[in-house]
């Protein structure tokens, strides 16, 4: 990427639309951005970067709101335009920051636009002009993200060092950003969550074995036996509980074959003297429906003769039946010809309306026919007051245009002459405001000498009251000096005394351990004729002795600090009489009252001075208004003479129009309102004769559609009474042709469907239940011939008896069943469950392993993600030392360091630097802070040629230093441009802010940034 041009508007320092263009270097690839502290050199990297990502370029300006400049009007939007080349392509981003207007509630717009260079001109670089899609683009056009290009290309203001003396963890964050080493990170906490996952599930079978142990004695019954004993043991054997199961299922399956066999045969015998029950139950039954059924036949016999007579009216209605089409085509015909002759009717009705509504019409229409001249007259009226319009309305224009003028000319000559007064009265306040000036000079002659007193008088003042504090600490620090010095006299007695005690105490000791004929510890004797002894001194042991010689101790120290403090104290306050002396100070007058009169006179004076500025300012702005009221006086007496003329020439035109115009139609609003009554009065007119036009049309054209329709329906009407007739006359003959001798004696047998319906199925049901009734007596007759009904109670008890034994025995059973299947269960589910932890178990180890491996947990305290970093940090060491043996003349060089960090911290990115001249390899935090600068830039290109290496599509064309150089000496500024210098041959182009004047000195391209007495700043290139 190389820039072309910056464009900053409201941005930081820069009030209004600043331009940089770089075109203007020429063919210096190599420049200087010099300038006063604050004017707003680093604000240009700021815009470059801000341009293309969005953020500043260093981490204490993530705030884009705060980029506004301070200095900018309330309608200029603070806008960065960048310009730039990449692979032989131009592209422009814009980028706006939204800010809030005052008065308003909320932020304007913020903008975001990429555009490409083609065929001269720019278009869109992206689908949709949005910040994420134009991010996108610019990291796919530079192949760096905005971390990546802060520490590579544009190397901030003391950032750039971070990457050199960080620690581990703060290098692992800088390079995952840089090499995208994020992935790395994301196995380890995978990992973790799968740890997590496995010691769950581990714990959760664990928990699953423990409460299969404890559905045992809910499951089994308790007994004298091998599980039972091993479950109230403390520490239950695995082995032992699975035999014991196996020894509960194996006593269960047996008594479960014993009981099932017992169930068996009670089930047999219940089952049999069942059937027996079954079969006595069958045959009583048997002669209970017989004597039922024969109640039952008589019964229906009684309705016999009822059902003969439903089946002869059943007969007499069907034949009705068969007449029911025929009386329907009648009654239908009926209606139809009733409604034929409602329609005819109507037709006669509504054509007789139709025949007088079309004489009226015509009666109307020969009415309007006569109106036609005077139609024609008023339109003719209308034609010739519309031609009058135009006229009209531009006189309504001139006198607009006429009152206007004379507005202008009154206003002009009214402001003329508040101005030539206004002028009158400045200058007069001018010479008294100058007169005042001169006043003030005069009183403020003394002021200088006034400060020069009041500052001696301070100075005076400050050392009396240290000299007075002074003999106060003194006369302090004498009496703790005396106080300690009597507790080291006092516990210097109290140890001797008890130094001597000890001494006696260790002398009859050893007294009583001597014996005649044994040699003296001390003197070697073997006789001992006067050995201390009599009575035993007070006891004092080696502890009290040591404490009483470090309480000593720390009252002689006491002493000592006092003493050396007193001393202190007395020299500085004999080099403050000396001084004293010296200007000859009068301790006995009254500083601090003089030090106030001279404070409150110089106030005064202070004042004056700022009401002199004042005045003066206010002269030089009431000058400067004076000129523009000059000025504006021209103006206006221009513009009078001017508006005058023109008033003049308008109004001999507006005269002349005036002779064209009949008098009463001079005014717009009347010939708008003649033209208005003669159309409303044309429009009545036509609007009428149409609507009789219509009228007439019409009024035939009803005529004519209802004399046919009243020809339409009176011949249908006449068809339907022929058909009404014929349908009659045949009725008439089927009622004979059935057996009818009258239409009454037809209405009177016939029956509805349903009914009949219902009568025929009574009929069928009776034959039927009357058939089933005679069948089922002569069965039943047949089942119980040669039987006798029994007496079913007492066999129903012994059935209850057997019912009894064979469900106790089969709930015996069912139990010895259920415990020997829960015994199985047990044993397969705690085999299975107990298998499963161990192999859960295992797992969960493995995965806790791989964690910690790959997290770092291990002897070299380096983890997987790190491990990799390790690789792109020694190649960037590797390329880095290429510069740094050439800038410090082969003494240093960067290692990487293996040491692992403190309190247990991650290591393996930490760096060292090999002293040639000593040897020695130490941490690069003790370099200089020269040797660190020159450390961390060949560290950062470095890291630049690390990173295009492994991006071969990215062209690192610009490089941005930012500041470092001040802690260089020459020797080392010199190597430093001398490397800068060869980058900048490799046709990178290379921008450094600087105040160092070998550095301007030494490269001929300088950027100037100017910070103007308004406080914003300006820019320009200067080429020496």
């Amino acid at each position: 990427m190389k820039p072309i041009t910056l464009t900053m508007t409201a941005f930081g320092p820069y009030k209004d639309k600043e331009i940089v263009d770089f075109r203007d270097l020429k063919d210096h690839r190599l420049f200087v951005i010099s300038g006063k502290t604050g004017a707003g050199k680093t604000t240009i990297f700021d815009g470059i970067c801000f341009a293309l990502y969005g953020q500043a370029s260093g981490e204490d300006r993530t705030d884009t709101k705060a980029l506004r400049s301070q200095f900018a009007d309330d309608e200029i939007q603070t806008t960065v335009e960048l310009t730039f080349d990449i692979h032989k392509r131009r592209f422009r981003v814009v980028r706006q920051i939204p800010y809030r207007k005052k008065g308003n509630k909320s932020d304007t717009l913020g903008r975001c636009e990429l555009f490409e260079e083609k065929d001269g001109q720019f278009i869109p670089a992206v689908d949709r002009q949005i910040v994420t899609e134009v991010n996108d683009k610019i990291e796919q056009l530079l192949g760096f993200t905005h971390a990546q290009f802060s520490q590579i290309m544009m190397l901030p203001q003391g950032e750039f060092r971070k990457f050199l003396t960080s620690d581990t963890a703060n290098k692992e964050a800088i390079m995952r950003k840089i090499f995208k080493t994020e992935p790395y990170q994301k196995i380890v906490e995978r990992l973790k969550v799968k740890k997590e996952e496995a010691n769950a599930e581990y714990l959760r079978e664990k928990q699953m074995s423990d409460a299969i142990l404890h559905q045992i004695p809910a499951k089994l019954p308790a007994r004298d036996s091998l599980i039972f004993t091993e479950l109230q043991s403390e520490y239950p054997n695995y082995h032992q509980l699975v035999l014991g199961l196996q020894q509960e299922h194996a006593h269960h399956e047996t008594q479960s074959k014993e009981t099932h066999k017992e169930h068996t045969r009670l089930y047999t015998v219940h089952n049999e003297k069942q059937q027996a029950l079954h079969d006595a139950r069958s045959i009583n039954e048997q002669f209970t429906k017989l004597l039922q059924r024969q109640k039952e036949l008589d019964s229906m016999q009684v309705k016999q003769q009822e059902m003969k007579s439903l089946e002869q009216q059943l007969q007499q209605a069907e034949r009705a039946a068969r007449l029911e089409d025929v009386e329907q085509q009648v009654k239908t015909n009926l209606t139809e010809w009733q409604k034929k002759e409602r329609t005819y009717s109507e037709a006669v009705t509504f054509l007789a309306d139709a025949e007088k509504k079309l004489v009226s019409a015509k009666a109307s229409y020969e009415q309007e026919l006569a109106k036609e001249s005077e139609r024609n007259e008023v339109k003719e009226q209308l034609l010739t007051l519309n031609n009058l319009l135009p006229t009209v309305s531009g006189l309504t224009a001139q006198r607009q245009v006429l009152e206007s003028l004379k507005n202008t000319v009154d206003q002009v000559e009214k402001s003329l002459l508040v101005n030539q007064q206004s002028s009158k009265q400045q200058k007069e306040s001018i010479t008294a405001q100058k007169n005042e000036v001169k006043e003030l000079e005069t009183s403020l002659e003394e002021y200088e000498e006034l400060l020069d007193q009041l500052a001696n008088s301070k100075a005076i003042a400050k050392q009396v009251d240290s000299y007075k504090n002074l003999l106060t600490q003194r006369q302090e620090l004498e009496a703790q000096y005396e106080t300690a010095k009597q507790q080291v006299e006092h516990y210097a007695d109290a140890y001797q005394a008890l130094e001597n005690r000890w001494i006696s105490n260790q002398a009859v000791v050893l007294a009583s351990s001597l014996h005649d004929g044994e040699s003296c510890p001390v003197c070697g004797s073997i006789d001992h004729p006067a050995k201390a002894g009599g009575v035993e001194a007070e006891h004092v042991s080696k502890q009290e002795i040591d404490t009483a010689k470090l309480e000593l101790t720390n009252k002689e120290q006491i002493f000592h600090t006092k003493q050396a403090e007193l001393q202190q104290v007395q020299q500085r306050i004999e080099v403050i009489e000396a001084e004293l002396d010296e200007h000859q100070v009068d301790l006995r007058r009254d500083y601090q009252k003089e030090q106030v009169e001279l404070t409150e006179k110089v106030a005064v004076l202070r004042n004056k001075r700022e009401l002199l500025k004042q005045k003066k300012d206010q002269i030089n702005q009431a000058e400067k208004s004076m000129e523009e009221l000059t000025e504006e006086i021209k103006k206006l007496e221009l513009q009078r003479n001017e508006s005058k003329g023109e008033l003049e020439t308008k109004r001999a035109l507006y005269n002349y129009a005036l002779t064209k115009v009949p008098e009463k139609l001079q005014e717009l609003s009347a010939l708008q309102q003649q033209i208005a009554a003669k159309e409303t009065t044309s429009q009545k007119l036509e609007s009428t004769w149409k609507a009789v036009q219509q009228n007439l049309q019409d009024a035939s054209t009803e005529k004519t559609k209802w004399e046919s329709r009243e020809v339409l329906e009176k011949k249908s009407l006449a068809d339907m009474k022929e058909k009404l007739d014929q349908s009659s006359a045949f009725f008439s003959k089927r009622l004979t042709e059935e057996g009818f001798t009258s239409e009454e004696k037809y209405i009177q047998v016939k029956l509805p469907t349903s009914k009949r319906q219902a009568i025929q199925h009574q009929l069928q049901v009776f034959a039927q239940t009357l058939h089933t009734l005679k069948s089922s007596i002569e069965e039943l007759k047949k089942t119980v011939e040669g039987k006798q009904p029994t007496d079913i109670e007492i066999i129903e008890q012994q059935v209850e008896a057997l019912k009894t034994q064979y469900e106790e025995a089969f709930a015996q059973y069912n139990q010895s069943k259920a415990w020997e299947q829960a015994a199985q269960e047990l044993h397969n589910e705690l085999e299975t469950s107990k298998s499963k932890e161990a192999e859960l178990g295992e797992t969960y180890g493995k995965i806790a392993n791989l964690y910690d491996i790959v997290r770092g947990q291990n002897h070299l305290k380096i983890s997987f993600e790190r491990y990799i970093q390790i690789e792109y940090l020694e190649r960037i060491i590797q390329a880095a030392n290429i510069r740094l043996r050439d800038l410090s003349n082969g003494q240093y060089e960067l290692v990487r360091s293996d040491r692992q960090e403190t309190r247990g911290k991650q290591s393996g990115l930490g760096i060292d630097v090999h002293d040639a001249y000593t040897g020695q390899t130490r941490d690069v935090k003790t370099l200089s802070g020269g040797e660190k600068f020159n450390a961390s830039l060949c560290l950062a290109l470095g890291m630049a040629d690390v990173i295009q290496s492994f991006q071969g599509a990215v062209r690192m064309e610009t490089m941005f230093i930012d500041e470092g150089f001040g802690a260089l000496d020459e020797e080392a500024i010199q190597k430093a441009i001398d490397t800068l210098i060869a980058l900048q041959q490799s046709g990178r182009m290379i921008g450094i802010i600087s105040h160092i004047d070998e550095m301007k000195e030494a490269i001929p391209a300088t950027l100037q940034v100017t910070k103007l007495k308004e406080g914003y700043s300006k820019t320009k290139f200067v080429l020496t």
